[in-house]
């Protein structure tokens, strides 16, 4: 398999790090700071509840090298549905309002983020379950670089029905600036890997009626009743669909608007993405009361969307701001499942 390398990839003792290695040798812990439930808000200062009891989503303050590790000897091999929207390799800082939401400089030292992201990536695999899907949501600074290590990741390779790369989808969007020395970039890249050939995909939950206007080269029919059917030859066979057969959809998403400054979705934090776009990801990847985490949850997206699909949630992100928007964004749900709030103790 093709390997991609730079400075810091390896340890002291040149070996590669391992999917459980917690690049701590004593990993951090987390600290409850407070309950959340529809009915109230109390103080909760006892320690993280068992599994053995009722399930609380959890929402972290804290780095993911610390959260990540932290979580570790509890989700390993856990975590139905992870997807991530990590910084790009922009060079540049977000601020939302006046306030730093995130850097994204790396003092431009590509080797610097590749570390920081193959380390992200061999512990997001720990925790993913036999059956896990990883959605990592890039665009053209990093998608390339970030392929060929999860390609090394999980041990990808062309076989389709292997584990490793399933998709590479282009999400369109008309909203951004124009240039005049290349093409207009208006797209994002989301890239799907899965742990095992045997992974949740649901296909006819987000697919698109197939309907009565005319696709491809297919032949239209219209029987008495005046419904329609589609027919097409393949192979030297007849394949027939009902007008109302669901179409598996395409790798190019078109239909989900990018969040313009005034949609009423936005809750102000930089980089934010449409909830549309995640609840397509996890409605095609995972079941409910699966276990989803985004250790990036920025706006909130990931675990709001989660819920409202009664998915159960783990969600961090290092910055005080994220947090904050996120607990907001839940609370003004008008049903939600109990939530604690934690942060990092190192």
């Amino acid at each position: 398999m093709a390997e991609l390398t730079w400075k810091g990839k390896y340890n002291s003792d040149k070996q590669h790090l391992t999917g459980e290695h917690s690049y701590l040798s004593s990993p951090a812990q987390l600290h409850t700071l407070e309950t959340f439930s529809n009915q109230s808000h109390e103080n909760s200062p006892q320690t993280i509840p068992s599994p053995t009891h009722a399930w609380y989503n959890r929402l972290i303050h804290g780095d993911k090298s610390e959260v990540l590790p932290a979580l570790m000897p509890e989700f390993a091999n856990s975590i139905n549905l992870i997807y991530i929207d990590p910084p790009f390799m922009t060079g540049r800082d977000f601020t939302s309002g006046r306030q730093l939401a995130y850097s994204d400089k790396w003092d431009n030292d590509l080797d610097v983020y590749l570390q920081w992201l193959y380390e992200t990536l061999v512990q997001l695999y720990g925790m993913l379950a036999q059956n896990g899907s990883l959605y990592i949501h890039l665009d053209w600074r990093a998608t390339h670089y970030a392929k060929v290590i999860l390609d090394e990741v999980f041990a990808s390779s062309l076989n389709a029905d292997g584990p490793g790369f399933k998709s590479e989808i282009i999400w369109h969007y008309q909203s951004g600036g124009r240039s005049h020395k290349c093409y207009a970039r208006k797209h994002d890249t989301i890239l799907l890997y899965t742990k095992s050939a045997q992974y949740c995909f649901h296909a006819e939950r987000i697919g698109e009626r197939r309907g009565t206007q005319k696709r491809n080269h297919m032949r239209k029919q219209v029987g008495p009743d005046g419904r329609v059917t589609w027919t097409i030859r393949s192979a030297d066979r007849i394949y027939t669909y009902d007008e109302d057969a669901i179409m598996t959809p395409s790798d190019v998403w078109n239909d989900i608007s990018h969040l313009h400054q005034k949609d009423p979705e936005r809750n102000g934090y930089a980089t934010q993405k449409p909830a549309a776009l995640l609840e397509r990801i996890i409605l095609a990847s995972s079941e409910e009361d699966d276990l989803v985490l985004d250790c990036f949850c920025g706006s909130g997206v990931t675990p709001a969307v989660a819920g409202q699909l009664g998915r159960r949630w783990i969600a961090s992100d290092q910055s005080i701001m994220a947090i904050q928007m996120t607990q907001e964004r839940l609370l003004a749900q008008k049903q939600f499942r109990p939530f604690i709030l934690q942060k990092v103790n190192s």
